[in-house]
């Protein structure tokens, strides 16, 4: 009988131990089961959390993670080349080719083949205009994809495109001396008129794409007269400004205002087509220029020709002057964020504030750079058949 009392009891101990072991089983299948949702929930990987932390050579390491950039970028060419800011990307015009970079990473967006004998380039927002000068075929195209080629039955002078896509294109005439043509990115046609004055050297096209200036040039008792024809979006009557005499170099729309830059002059025309010069004729010597992201001018010049000492002139899209920076030395090309400008030299990438003009941040580099663009406090330089990044700057 006692026998058979203590055979009952180890019975009941193994069951509850049994029953000790099957929960604590449970328990952990419960907690396996918990892990396994969350990593599924957070979409964690630990083949990938591993690797988040090794290096090539299977040692743990911290510095894995950051974002691995492809600089410097090889490009098809060294020379013709030409960068752009479009959008916060990096456009490269080559004679073989177009590309839109990924400024953060080197990484290409967009690449296309243009086979333009020469090729030119304008942009606006997301909006790039590459056009055959000289040729008859131009094309739309924004950071990520293609909207339209096109060709023309006349030989093209020049081209503008605004942020909303409306392409603006100046070709030779069969009537008269030159046709000015208008069209969205849709190809549906806004404006369409003839100009018997002369040819046209330049043409803009506001941001909202609704007008529409053209420069033409013409000789008249051995001067050179410059007049800039401006057309209203379904009118084609234009308003007629006579700029002072000289070669213009550049125009551009920044708000209602058509900032006018020549070889010696610069100035604004209002937006009841009235020009007031903000350098008077034969005051300046024009050596470069560029626009902010927000259409300021950046005007580079020297008041004599032989000059070493240059003016860096920030000028606001109402013509006044905000700051002037004076600097030495040849200065081969010069690009601007919205907070700093930088300009390349011989031998260095000089950075500066654009509302204090102090000096932030400067490069050693060689006669290889032949051009740079300002992105944000980054700057991009590119130099034989690369394009590379320089040091961040902080504003």
């Amino acid at each position: 009988m006692a026998g058979n009392q203590r055979e009952i009891a180890r019975s009941e101990k193994r069951l509850k131990k049994d029953k000790r072991n099957k929960k604590i089983v449970w328990i952990i299948i419960a907690v396996i089961i918990v892990i396994l949702v969350i990593m599924k929930v957070c979409e964690i990987n630990i083949n990938s959390v591993k690797d988040h932390f090794t290096d090539e050579n299977g040692n743990f390491t911290l510095t894995e993670g950051v974002v691995e950039d492809h600089y410097p970028y090889t490009i098809d060419a060294s020379r013709d080349v030409f960068m752009s800011n479009i959008n916060n990307r990096i456009g490269v015009l080559t004679p073989n080719s177009f590309t839109v970079i990924d400024s953060s990473d080197a990484q290409t967006e967009y690449v296309f083949e243009h086979g333009y004998s020469n090729p030119l380039m304008k942009s606006s927002g997301v909006y790039s205009l590459v056009y055959d000068q000289g040729g008859n075929t131009y094309r739309l195209d924004t950071t990520s994809d293609a909207v339209y080629e096109r060709e023309v039955s006349n030989s093209i002078l020049c081209a503008d495109v605004s942020k909303n896509g409306t392409a603006a294109i100046a070709t030779t005439s069969n009537e008269t001396v030159c046709d000015v043509y208008a069209y969205n990115k849709s190809l549906k046609e806004l404006l369409k008129v003839s100009i018997s004055y002369g040819y046209a050297v330049d043409i803009a096209v506001s941001d909202n794409g609704k007008k529409v200036s053209v420069v033409c040039i013409n000789s008249e008792n051995a001067n050179l007269k410059t007049i800039v024809y401006s057309y209203e979006i379904g009118y084609t009557e234009p308003a007629a400004v006579e700029l002072p005499q000289g070669l213009i170099t550049d125009i551009r729309y920044s708000g209602n205002n058509l900032l006018v830059v020549g070889d010696s002059y610069a100035g604004v025309i209002r937006k009841n087509n009235t020009y007031e010069p903000i350098f008077e004729q034969g005051t300046i010597k024009t050596t470069s220029l560029c626009y902010t992201p927000s259409g300021e001018l950046i005007l580079v010049y020297n008041k004599f020709s032989n000059s070493t000492e240059n003016v860096i002139s920030y000028i606001k899209p109402n013509g006044k002057i905000k700051n002037e920076i004076t600097v030495s030395g040849n200065i081969k090309s010069v690009s601007a964020s919205s907070n700093l400008v930088s300009i390349l030299t011989n031998n260095q990438i000089i950075s500066y504030s654009l509302s204090k003009g102090e000096e932030k941040n400067k490069m050693q580099t060689d006669d290889s750079s032949k051009s740079i663009c300002q992105m944000g406090n980054q700057v991009f330089v590119h130099r034989q058949s690369l394009i590379d990044r320089g040091a961040d700057q902080t504003e």
